[in-house]
Formats: structure tokens, C-alpha cells, sequence
């Protein structure tokens, strides 16, 4: 017999936070009811405003194997068919050796705008979508990741405190975020915070001219 496969448990992510006693009843209750006020903002962009901690809310969704992937987050909204995701899935199944990523595949068929593609990732991962428009980058900042790795991993750096270093991504994946959390500073919290591309290029531009 092979591997058992884990399911996810079909809880929603208040519930998951509330039995893992991340959040209490109260705010669950104000979260919902904001999440009602303000039509479109998805649970767990009210969470990380509420001052959740991300990675508490990460940890809880994979305990539960609750992680909604980008097609799935992209039915959901209505933004995507299912003959759509079909048709992505089986074109990234037949490209083995250059496997990308299904938000790129979708992308390139035309089936969703780069807008709609920054979105899913941000409910993906628990992210805050963040304009780096006025943003002026920091060399002393940007000596944390280095010049090789954010230029490839495209990461700008937006704070570094005593317990707290903020990070902007525009194409994050668990690889990424576990490897970056991996080599961070002990005792420093990671968050993590999404940005275009359009944007993050042009703060490395300056940082490494």
C-alpha cells in the first residue's frame, strides 16, 4: 500500500485560529462582521490587520491542511472555470522539465490579468498587497537578503527591528518563505508582504545600480 493521503479538513480559517485559540470568540465575531461591512476583503487580509501574526495563521492552516491553492482560490471567486483550470493543470503536467507555476500558465492563456494572478497569491499565503510607488529603499536594509539573492528571488527589504524584519515578495512560494525563515535571524519574526513586480524591480534597480 502506499503513502496514506491527508486530507483537509473543511473547517473555514476562523473556526481553525479559534480552536487553536490564535483568536477569541470576540474577535472572530468582529472579524466577521467587518468582513461583511467591507464586501470583497477576504478573512484573512481582516486577520493580519487585526494584528494576527502571520505566521500564526500560516502554522494553523497547514496543521489542517487548509491552504487553498491559486486555482482553487480563483473558482472561488469566480475569476476562473473549471475547464479553464483543466486545460492549466494538464499544461503544467505535460511541461515536466520546465514545470512553472499555475498562476504563470494562466497568465500566458490569457485566462486572468496580472492583478487577478497578485490577488490569489495574497489569499494563497495570508499576504497584504503593498504599492512600493513612494517606497525608498535601504542599501543597510538590503544587506540582509543580499544582492544575488533578491535580485533572484525578487525580495525587498522594509524593516528590520528587534523582533521583526519585513520582507516584500512578488513571487512567493512555500520553498521560499521556509527557506528565507530558515536563514533568518534567532528570535526575529518574518512578515511577509506582497508587491508587482513592476515595483520591486525599480527599488533593485537603485539598491544595485
Amino acid at each position: 500500500m502506499g503513502p496514506k493521503t491527508i486530507k483537509p479538513v473543511n473547517k473555514p480559517l476562523g473556526k481553525i485560529l479559534l480552536e487553536k485559540s490564535i483568536i477569541t470568540l470576540e474577535q472572530l465575531k468582529w472579524a466577521l462582521e467587518r468582513q461583511r461591512q467591507e464586501n470583497g476583503k477576504y478573512l484573512g487580509q481582516i486577520f493580519l490587520e487585526m494584528g494576527i501574526f502571520q505566521d500564526e495563521i500560516h502554522g494553523a492552516l497547514d496543521s489542517y491542511h487548509k491552504r487553498k491553492r491559486i486555482g482553487e482560490v480563483l473558482l472561488d471567486a469566480k475569476i476562473l472555470t473549471s475547464s479553464q483550470l483543466e486545460e492549466a493543470l494538464k499544461k503544467q503536467k505535460e511541461a515536466k522539465e520546465d514545470r512553472k507555476p499555475l498562476g504563470k500558465i494562466l497568465l500566458e492563456l490569457g485566462y486572468i490579468n496580472y492583478e487577478q494572478y497578485l490577488e490569489a497569491l495574497a489569499r494563497h499565503f495570508i499576504m497584504q498587497i503593498i504599492s512600493l510607488g513612494e517606497f525608498v529603499p535601504s542599501q543597510s536594509l538590503q544587506k540582509l537578503v543580499g544582492e544575488y539573492y533578491a535580485w533572484t528571488k525578487k525580495i525587498i527589504v522594509l524593516q528590520n527591528e528587534d523582533e521583526k524584519i519585513k520582507l516584500v515578495l512578488s513571487e512567493p512560494t512555500l520553498f521560499l518563505i521556509q527557506e528565507i525563515k530558515k536563514f533568518s535571524p534567532e528570535g526575529k519574526r518574518i512578515e511577509f508582504y506582497l508587491a508587482k513586480s513592476a515595483e520591486i524591480e525599480p527599488c533593485l534597480g537603485k539598491l544595485y545600480p
